[in-house]
């Protein structure tokens, strides 16, 4: 929520509202996750490579939706992470503990398909430099 919204307890009435709100957590995870930082300066170095390799009108489809899902489940991961620390008061859990990895496991998940997507548009390309 935003800043001036703290004790909002209904929904939003706006797209405007909902949307700052929206946001809002977006600044919030920037500024708190380390990784959420570490995935989007690779993100940047993806696409300047992609645009230096001048890719396809599909190449680029499936490197914005790789971009995308180590985002999205990078979100959820800390999403998941902060719920855990809320319910058990920052307490250890067992079960918090196998949430918190099952979370970092999607994102890793999500890493090795990235991975193995990027490997199979770039190597290619850059295989046919080295040999021209």
């Amino acid at each position: 929520m935003a800043l001036k919204d703290k004790k909002q307890t209904e929904k939003n009435h706006t797209f405007k509202q909902s949307f700052v709100h929206a946001w809002s957590g977006v600044i919030r995870i920037f500024r708190e996750e380390r990784n959420m930082r570490i995935h989007s300066i690779w993100a940047v170095i993806v696409i300047l490579f992609a645009w230096g390799l001048r890719l396809t009108g599909p190449e680029w489809y499936w490197i914005i939706a790789c971009i995308g899902s180590m985002l999205v489940t990078e979100t959820f991961n800390t999403v998941a992470e902060n719920l855990v620390d809320l319910v058990t008061e920052k307490t250890y859990s067992e079960l918090g503990k196998h949430i918190k990895d099952m979370a970092a496991g999607a994102v890793l998940i999500a890493a090795c398909f990235s991975g193995i997507i990027g490997l199979c548009i770039f190597v290619p390309k850059i295989w046919m430099l080295l040999i021209h």
